[in-house]
């Protein structure tokens, strides 16, 4: 994956889905008008947008997507106030993306 800004497009379920590369948000979010077809399991995770008033969660749930032809997954919260999928700090971590801001590359070092 080398996205040259934090824009993306990703695919899910066969669907273009604008996708941000967000390192200011801990937790991956997904629209909830996207998993109408998935397996939510009841929500672990309190969120809060940056000026600290609370994002609405519906659910969590695991999903696959794709980035560049890549198949992806991640574990995402649901909420009916995203209109995208924001793929956090959890994600990058656990990809072990490298992030050059001045590059504008975001890398990682799956396979």
């Amino acid at each position: 994956m080398v996205p040259t800004r934090v824009y993306v497009e990703a695919r899910f379920e066969d669907k273009p889905i604008g996708c941000l590369l967000d390192s200011g948000c801990d937790r991956s979010v997904i629209g909830k008008k996207f998993v109408k077809n998935v397996e939510l399991n009841p929500p672990q995770y309190e969120l809060f947008a940056a000026n600290k008033t609370r994002l609405p969660v519906d659910r969590d749930t695991s999903i696959c997507f794709t980035i560049d032809g890549r198949l992806l997954t991640a574990n995402v919260s649901v909420s009916p106030a995203v209109d995208e999928l924001l793929l956090g700090t959890d994600w990058l971590v656990e990809n072990g993306c490298k992030w050059d801001f001045a590059a504008e590359q975001c890398t990682s070092v799956i396979s």
